[in-house]
């Protein structure tokens, strides 16, 4: 007994050493963004430390990324991405749900009925049929006022510019939009719908510019082209587009006009989403945006 004396403040000693060397494991967030969302890898990649780390890849690439030793590391997942398929989708949250790990989906309208086979997986997206609605709705005010119409025969003939494949996102906001000016009296005349390299984009756009009033840019990379290399018609609007950025970078050029969806607002809210997970708390607290069906809808700002 006397021996024991001495050996249990010796076996305390060595458990809180024992535990002291324990190498404590700090679980991340990682982040898959699209190539097409380059921007955004660029800008959220230079802020990366050990809780969050970015990857700039397909989410259809996520079999190349996501092996159980990861996985395991993962607090939460994050998909930048406007162009997934419905199967990766589900693949992704059954990989997720196995580890019980929160998963995010941006940028993209998802299934509700897929994600609610987890309760914690999440679109964080926008409403691309209201945008191409209310952006019609712009184009009517804008065409009433600030669109020359050159031959004075009040059509609006335009052409629109699209990528070689358009993504799902850009496919369901240029047929809303297209259908809603359309439906709002707007009298059309489609000149052109074709793709160009950006190569090709701007010398179009100045041969055709006395025939068009307007030319519709579906992509953003080659939306960019313009403020330098495009000289404008007249002083009217002849540019319009959708663009994903943190702030309205054609604002000084008053012939372009867009659709900016701010990419910042998509993170944020991821942020307080996961706060509230791991807080437990439901509803969630301090959202500015509307949830509906595990879809939280960001505004955009036309």
């Amino acid at each position: 007994m006397r021996y024991l004396k001495f050996l249990i403040p010796f076996l305390f000693l060595l458990i809180f050493f024992t535990g002291c060397n324990k190498e404590e494991v700090i679980k991340y967030n990682l982040n898959i963004i699209s190539p097409t969302f380059e921007e955004i890898y660029e800008q959220y990649s230079l802020e990366e430390n050990e809780t969050n780390k970015y990857v700039l890849k397909s989410a259809n690439e996520y079999s190349t990324i996501l092996s159980n030793e990861i996985l395991s590391s993962l607090e939460s997942l994050t998909i930048c991405d406007d162009d997934i398929s419905e199967e990766n989708v589900q693949e992704i949250i059954n990989l997720c749900k196995s580890k019980n790990i929160s998963v995010f989906f941006m940028m993209n309208d998802i299934n509700k009925d897929i994600l609610n086979t987890y309760d914690k997986a999440f679109c964080i997206s926008a409403n691309y049929t209201y945008i191409g609605e209310a952006f019609a709705g712009y184009i009517k005010n804008i065409w009433q006022n600030e669109i020359k119409d050159r031959d004075d025969n009040k059509i609006f003939t335009f052409s629109v510019i699209k990528p070689e494949k358009l993504s799902i996102v850009q496919q369901t906001f240029y047929e809303s939009l297209l259908k809603n000016i359309e439906l709002l009296g707007i009298p059309l005349q489609q000149l052109d719908e074709i793709f160009l390299s950006n190569g090709d984009i701007i010398n179009y756009c100045e041969e055709n510019k006395k025939l068009n009033e307007a030319f519709f840019i579906l992509d953003s990379s080659s939306l960019i082209l313009f403020p330098n290399n495009y000289t404008p018609y007249s002083d009217g609007i002849e540019i319009l587009g959708m663009d994903f950025a943190s702030h309205n970078n054609y604002s000084e050029f008053p012939y372009i006009k867009i659709c900016l969806i701010n990419y910042k607002d998509y993170f944020e809210t991821r942020n307080i989403v996961l706060k509230n997970i791991q807080n437990k708390i439901y509803p969630f607290e301090n959202l500015e945006f509307d949830v509906i069906d595990k879809t939280i809808y960001i505004k955009p700002i036309i």
